[in-house]
Order: C-alpha cells, then structure tokens, then sequence
C-alpha cells in the first residue's frame, strides 16, 4: 500500500488559500462590482493582474490533486461504496451550502449596498427573474464559488465508470499524458471558441466555464495517472527539468499576458478591433500560452513543495484536514469581513491583505470549531434526509418561481419592489418605472455616475431600452448628452444596442448626433464598422448583460444596425 503523500495536502491547503486571495482581491477591483459579494469604494484595478494569473492555475492543479487521490478510494471500495463515500462527503456538504450559504451571501450582497431585503424564496439559486437588476441579485441561478463541489462529484462518477469499464487500462507514460493534456485541452478549448460558446453555464445542478471544463477533466485524469504510474515515489530531483518548466513559464505566461490584454482591450472598447494577427489566430494563441502555463505551474509548484514540504507538519496537518470546508464556507466569512472594513481608510492593498489574512484565519476556526464540537461524519440517513428536504425546497421555490412570472406577487413583494431606496440606476436597468417617478419626485441625482463605466440612470435606461424610464428622466430635466468614461453618450449606447424606439426618442429630445467618443466617433460611424468586426463585442456584452436581463439577439442586431444608421443620417437634431 502507498505511503501517504505529504506535500500534495500541503499544496492543496496552499491552494485553497491562493483562492481566497482571488476571491479577496475581487472586492476591491471593478470586474465583478455589480455582483460580488461586498463592493468596497476604494479600488485598484491592478489587483485584476492578480485574478488574471491565480485564474490561470490554481483550479487547474487542484483538479490534478483531486485526481491523484480518487484511485485509492475506486480500489479499496465498491462501487456503491465509493459512490456513498462521495455522495455524503461531497454532494450533501454541496446541498447544503447551496440551501445555506448562497442565501447568506444574497442577504449580505444586499445589506452592503444598502438595499432592502426581499421575499425568502428569492434567496435561492434556484430562483431566477426574467429582466432583472442588482437589487433582484442578478445571478441567480448561479452557484457562484460552489460550482467546484458537483462538477469534482461528477468528474468522480466518470473516472468510476472508466475504471470499471477498463478504458484506463491502456498504459501510457507520463511524457504522453503531459503531451494529450496539452494538444486535446487547446483543440478543445479552440473548438468551444470558434463555435461561440465561450464563458459560463449556470444551471441549478452544474456550473461550469465552457472553454475550462474538459481541460479540468484532463487535469483529473493526469493526476490519476501519476498515482498509476507512481511518479511522486521517487525522490530523484530533476533540475534541468525544474529549470526548463520555469523558463517556459516565464515565456508563456508573458506572452500569456500581452494576448490576454489586448484581447480584452478589444472587448471593453466596443470600437477598438486590433489583433496581432487574426481574431482566430490571437486566440489560438492564447490557449496554447495557457495550456503552456498551466503545465509548467504545475510542475513547478509539484516539484517545489514534493522537495521542501513532504512532510506532516502539526499545523499543516490541521489546516490540511480543515481545506475543504474552508472553500466551502470562505465566501462568506470573507463578506462579513470586507463589511466591517469598508468604512476604514487605509491603502486598497492593505486592505486586501488583511482581509485575505483574517478570511483564512477566521474560516480555520470556525472549521476547527466546528469539527471539535460536532459530529465530523454524515450518516447515510442524515445524507438522505438531507436531499429529500433539499428537494422539497426546490418544488417550492420553483412554484414561488411561477407565481412570479405570472404576476403573482404578494403585498410585501410589491412594496420592496417600489421601495425609494432602490437606486435610480437600478430602477433604470429594470424598467422600474414608479420608482424611478419616486426618485424623480424625492428629488434624486439624476445625472448621478455609476462607479464602474461612469453612465448616467440615462445611459443605463438607453443600454436596456428602456424608453419609457428615459422619457421620464429626460423630460424631469437629465442631461440627454451625458458623456460616460469611454466618451459615449445615451445615443451613442442606444445606437450601437440598436434599441430602434429609445434612438427616436434622443433624436426627437433633441440628442447631439456630432458627439464624439475616445475613439473619435459620432454615434453614426460607430454603426458604419463591419457586423463582424463587431461581433466578438456583442457577443461579449451579451454575457454580462444578458444576466440582467438584456437579451442580444446577433441576428436582429446584424439587421437593424443600417436601419439605425439611416436614421441618423436623416433626423435633424434641434
């Protein structure tokens, strides 16, 4: 039998905390602002450097070490054994922090914008509104953070079947392993592009990145396959190979970055359309310095704690047994304590550092805590009383689900819906009309800047086409010309959204066709640049916005941008 591998808990442990310091920094950057957690004044964009590269391997390895261990469980039980094992350690802890944790990290999302809480059933990840805004917690049904917990259940469940089904059997080296994972993770991951189906799927069940989801299988199986062939056995350094693993890091990660960046340059700057080369070729680019990235961090943090911590330090063998709760429950334990941070004034890289500090710290306590005074294993009654209360929740909040859309509401729904605290950018988004007269009427800032892309309640109503909100702020005397950060206007917004209805509406109030953006452009040649220029940009819109209720449909786009643009050749602005 195998001796335990030390450092792998160790790395693993150290992964867990480089995830809270992706998580922490997403606090104080504007990436997320209008669905993380807590949203702190004080930023620092920089911080975004830090999510960019953490992104890039820490799942990646985590996933590897996940797979290294599961052929230990699939030999030494039966499948249904297996199968129990994996659903009361994993699939029940998931149940129960989905029906648990998620609704905390709603109430705190909105008790930290000031926001009036709302019906319980909306709590839920299950729930989801059509036409949604922050203060409806636009990401419902995402599972946020947890989405690792059932895809690791699932990614067990395939590699039992392929176990059971002797498809591992074909024996391979490990330099053949390492070659597959790179060549299918970049074909796949190119393929999943080219087709459009880049970013996230959310569904009750399973949240998973697209472009990511077969590269983690192949981190799995890679794992899986170290334990076959024995390769943490040996304690034979090979440094020529440790020094070339760094030297591809540092050119793949720097090419890596300049790709990465100008490719999201072009996302953010709807007029802005550069690539090195080709748009399919920078981003074949892309996936092979990735891919190139991930192997080479793998080896190198493998190869650096297998050398100098293999071995069952008292504090790591705690914190090692504390890891998994402490992703499960990190999130919030880390809302709580950007909250109480908010109001004090020190540098934002401080902050973030006591935040990610107190966030591991707090949430090994609480674990600890917990393992000291409760029971540390599920029983199989309690796992399956568990699921069958968790489904009987989702049959209600489901139903609660259909009552709303058919209009259902109750009392106290609709008075939180039209409460006056509800920010005018909010009620813009929605096309919350009465709220936005409350405002109106209360005497609101109706010029006032969102803090990300510094858009007026204007310009949110002329991104969402809601005219009938526009009309309102127009006419209570908003300025019709604001100019946003990028140096748009509402009708450059509406124009390139090809809202038809809010583009007659600011030519009719009188809207400025000669204003220019950053990059130069009336809101006329914004529309005169190619639909397949342009494309990649809506479709990248389409995946923030569409949480929020903006449905881009490519087709109807493609369409009414040169009936758009003939309309502002022809009106006559006063």
């Amino acid at each position: 039998m195998k001796t335990r591998i030390y450092f792998l808990d160790n790395l693993r442990t150290f992964l867990i905390f480089l995830v809270v310091v992706l998580h922490a920094g997403l606090v104080y950057e504007s990436v997320l602002e209008n669905t993380w957690i807590v949203c702190d004044p004080m930023k620092n964009n920089s911080i975004g450097l830090i999510r960019m590269y953490l992104d890039l391997f820490v799942m990646f390895i985590i996933f590897f070490i996940s797979g290294y261990f599961v052929p230990y469980s699939v030999k030494n039980k039966s499948s249904l054994d297996f199968l129990k094992t994996k659903f009361i350690r994993i699939f029940v802890p998931w149940i129960i922090a989905v029906f648990t944790l998620i609704p905390a990290y709603k109430a705190i999302f909105l008790f930290s914008r000031g926001l009036p809480q709302e019906e319980w059933f909306t709590y839920f990840h299950l729930f989801k509104r059509a036409g949604t805004d922050l203060s409806f917690f636009a990401n419902n049904p995402s599972q946020n953070w947890l989405w690792f917990l059932p895809v690791l259940f699932i990614f067990q469940v395939i590699y039992l079947i392929l176990y059971k089904t002797n498809l591992l059997s074909i024996k391979i080296s490990l330099k053949t392993g390492v070659v597959l994972v790179f060549i299918i993770g970049v074909i796949y991951s190119m393929i999943i592009s080219v087709i459009g189906l880049k970013g996230w799927t959310l569904s009750p069940l399973l949240d998973f990145q697209n472009e990511r989801l077969l590269v983690y299988f192949l981190a799995f199986l890679l794992g899986s396959l170290c334990n076959k062939l024995n390769v943490f056995e040996s304690q034979k350094k090979n440094k020529k190979l440790y020094i070339i693993s760094n030297v591809v890091l540092t050119f793949s990660l720097t090419g890596f970055t300049i790709v990465a960046l100008n490719l999201f340059y072009n996302l953010v700057d709807v007029n802005r359309n550069y690539y090195f080369i080709s748009e399919h070729a920078d981003r074949l680019a892309y996936y092979i310095l990735s891919m190139l990235a991930m192997l080479s961090f793998l080896h190198i943090f493998i190869y650096a704690f297998q050398f100098s911590l293999n071995k069952n330090f008292k504090i790591m063998e705690h914190l090692n047994k504390n890891s998994y709760q402490v992703y499960i429950i990190h999130i919030i334990v880390l809302g709580i304590l950007a909250l109480s941070l908010v109001n004090i004034q020190i540098p934002v890289y401080v902050k973030y550092l006591i935040l990610t500090i107190l966030t591991f710290i707090v949430s090994n306590i609480i674990v600890y805590a917990y393992k000291s005074i409760f029971q540390k294993t599920i029983s199989m009654k309690l796992a399956s009383t568990v699921f069958v209360l968790a489904t009987i929740l989702s049959i209600v909040v489901f139903a609660k689900q259909a009552d709303y859309r058919q209009g259902g509401q109750s009392a106290g729904w609709q008075s939180t819906q039209y409460n006056i605290n509800i920010d005018l950018h909010q009620a813009a988004l929605q096309g919350n009309i009465e709220v936005v007269r409350q405002n109106i009427l209360a005497g609101s800032d109706l010029n006032k800047k969102e803090p990300d892309g510094g858009g007026s309640p204007l310009s949110t109503a002329a991104t969402f086409g809601k005219t009938e909100v526009a009309r309102a702020l127009i006419e209570a005397g908003a300025e019709i010309n604001f100019v946003k950060n990028d140096g748009a206007t509402p009708l450059h917004v509406a124009a390139f959204f090809c809202h038809t209805e809010m583009v007659k509406l600011l030519l009719e109030k009188g809207a400025d066709k000669s204003i220019l953006d950053n990059n130069g452009s009336t809101a006329l040649e914004s529309l005169l640049i190619p639909f397949e220029d342009v494309k990649g940009i809506y479709e990248y819109f389409a995946g923030i916005l569409d949480p929020l209720g903006l449905d881009l449909d490519l087709e109807k786009i493609k369409t009414k941008r040169p009936i758009i643009a003939e309309m502002l050749r022809n009106s006559t602005s006063e």
